[in-house]
């Protein structure tokens, strides 16, 4: 009796916070400044391991197993509705996507409308919210937390297409010290190892990144999730390109 207590607390405060992270504004992205610059794009991996639909190792498992079943309990208990509304608000934030989606909208409310921004997601495929960057106006800051608020996973680890993508929006100041740069820093967000895309192998996903960023002017920050994360991978990323890695 007490661990189902237990269980419908947890979920009603979850389900009770989750318009906090929605309207709550931050200047840090998992503990990084984003102040100091002025072009960004987030770069998060929606693959299908994000939301426990592919986890590959027991612990991932138990996991998305045991925030399934901890939403259902609760919302068949509260019934009606407000009861599926409950259980859909705490099996979606009990999910690594969902925890990535809390810590990024409010840094996305955090921008001043002198930053510029966009959002690429990747699975198998790589998404761009915006073709370019946009400004941090309070429009703009609404429709990119609506498009997070409705992204959903599923598929593959396509890292080395989503960071070509988010560099090839540098423009030639990615690799010309004396031409305009298009964006200054990326944050690069991912759970897992890549599967997807034109390059898998990680020694020559470093290798494309420095030949992408060769003026090395773009500041490549990482967050690796749980884990499956190759954490050794993600911070020489960050390592070899200015950037800080946080493991989480």
């Amino acid at each position: 009796m007490k661990l189902l207590k237990t269980l419908f607390v947890t979920s009603l405060i979850i389900f009770l916070s989750s318009a906090c992270y929605m309207t709550k504004k931050s200047t840090e992205y998992y503990g990084i400044e984003t102040g100091s610059s002025n072009k960004i794009v987030y770069v998060l991996d929606i693959s299908g391991s994000m939301e426990g639909k592919a986890e590959k190792d027991l612990q991932g498992n138990i996991v998305s197993s045991a925030a399934a079943k901890t939403g259902d309990f609760v919302g068949s208990k509260i019934g009606g509705q407000v009861g599926n509304l409950v259980k859909k608000q705490t099996n979606n934030q009990l999910t690594k996507l969902g925890k990535a989606k809390k810590e990024l909208m409010p840094a996305i409310r955090g921008l001043s409308e002198d930053k510029w921004f966009t959002i690429i997601v990747f699975e198998n495929r790589v998404k761009k919210w915006r073709k370019n960057l946009v400004q941090a106006t309070t429009a703009n800051k609404n429709l990119a937390i609506a498009y997070l608020e409705n992204l959903h996973s599923g598929g593959g680890t396509n890292l080395s297409d989503a960071v070509e993508e988010a560099l090839l929006l540098s423009g030639a100041g990615a690799t010309d010290a004396n031409a305009d740069l298009g964006v200054e820093t990326i944050f690069l967000l991912s759970d897992g190892s890549p599967t997807a895309g034109k390059i898998t192998n990680k020694t020559k996903i470093l290798e494309k990144i420095s030949e992408w960023n060769s003026a090395g002017r773009v500041k490549i920050h990482t967050i690796g999730l749980g884990e499956d994360c190759d954490k050794d991978f993600m911070k020489k990323i960050a390592e070899e390109n200015s950037g800080q890695f946080i493991d989480r």
